[in-house]
C-alpha cells in the first residue's frame, strides 16, 4: 500500500511510534524513525530492517530538527508522511510546577511538532498525497489529577492541527486522541502501579480493555492512505469508549 512512500515518525523507538513505524515498513514504506533514546533506537533499527532509517533527534531542540529536515531533503527530496508522535510528560501538582517542568512538557508535545511542520512543509508539498498526523490525547478533553501541563499541551496540539488545515492547504492534517494505551508511557504513573491501572481500565472502558499500540497505528496508516484523501482536519478519539463511559478513575 505504501510502496515508494517516505515517512517520518517521531518517538519511533517504543510504544505507539514503534508500531506505526513497523506497520509502515511492512507495507513497503521507507521510514525515517526519530527518537532521543539511542539504545532503543538501535534495537529498533536492527529489528525493522533496511527500510527503517534511524536518526537520533531530540524534538525539543530546534537545531537538531533543522539537521533532520536537511537530511530528509538531501536524501529524498520530498516527504509523504509526517507523524508527530514523540511524547512524554511530567505529571505534577499545579502548585509545584516550575519553568523546567513547563518547558519539558510543551517543548516535546507542542514545540517539536510546530517546528517540524514549519521546516518540512516545503518537502510535504512535493508529495502526491502529503499527510501529517499529530498525536494528541483524550487528556486534552478530560480532567485527570496532575495532568495540567500534559493535558493543556495536548489540547494546544489538537487546536494547532485544526489551524494548519486552513493555513497550509494542499497538505492533509489530522489529529488522533488515544485513550489509555498499554505502552511504556504508563510508567509515568509508577511502574509498580501499571497492572492496577490496566485492571481498572478494563473494568471501566466499554471495550473491556486498555488500548494496544496497533489500535492507534491502524488508524494512522488508514489516514495516510489513498483511502482517506478527503479526511482533513479530523480529530479521531481512539479510547475504547472511555470518554463516553464518563467515570475515568485516573
Amino acid at each position: 500500500m505504501f510502496k515508494e512512500t517516505i515517512a517520518l515518525v517521531t518517538g519511533a523507538a517504543s510504544g505507539i511510534g514503534l508500531e506505526i513505524a513497523r506497520q509502515f515498513v511492512e507495507e513497503g514504506a521507507t521510514v525515517v524513525g526519530v527518537d532521543w533514546n539511542e539504545e532503543n533506537l538501535q534495537a529498533t533499527d536492527e529489528s525493522l530492517g533496511d527500510r527503517f532509517i534511524a536518526r537520533l533527534c531530540d524534538v525539543r531542540k530546534a537545531d537538531q530538527i533543522r539537521d533532520l529536515c536537511k537530511y530528509i531533503g538531501d536524501e529524498f527530496g520530498r516527504l509523504d508522511v509526517l507523524v508527530n508522535n514523540a511524547g512524554t510528560g511530567i505529571l505534577q501538582d499545579p502548585e509545584e510546577i516550575g519553568e523546567m517542568e513547563f518547558l519539558f512538557n510543551y517543548d516535546i508535545l507542542l514545540k517539536g511538532p510546530v517546528l517540524l511542520v514549519k521546516d518540512l512543509a516545503p518537502m510535504l508539498r512535493k508529495s502526491a498525497n502529503p499527510s501529517v498526523i499529530n498525536m494528541a490525547s483524550v487528556a486534552a478533553r478530560i480532567n485527570a489529577a496532575k495532568h495540567v501541563l500534559y493535558a493543556t499541551a495536548k489540547a494546544a496540539l489538537e487546536r494547532y492541527t485544526q489551524h494548519l488545515t486552513r493555513d497550509l492547504p494542499g497538505i492533509r492534517f489530522n489529529c488522533i486522541l488515544p485513550g489509555v494505551i498499554e505502552t511504556p508511557l504508563l510508567n509515568n504513573y509508577g511502574e509498580e502501579n501499571v497492572p492496577a491501572i490496566l485492571e481498572l481500565v478494563a473494568g471501566r472502558v466499554p471495550c473491556g480493555r486498555a488500548g494496544k499500540a496497533e489500535d492507534i497505528a491502524n488508524c494512522v496508516l488508514f489516514l495516510c492512505s489513498d483511502k482517506a484523501t478527503y479526511i482533513n482536519g479530523a480529530s479521531i478519539v481512539i479510547d475504547g469508549g472511555l470518554m463516553q463511559a464518563g467515570d475515568f478513575g485516573l
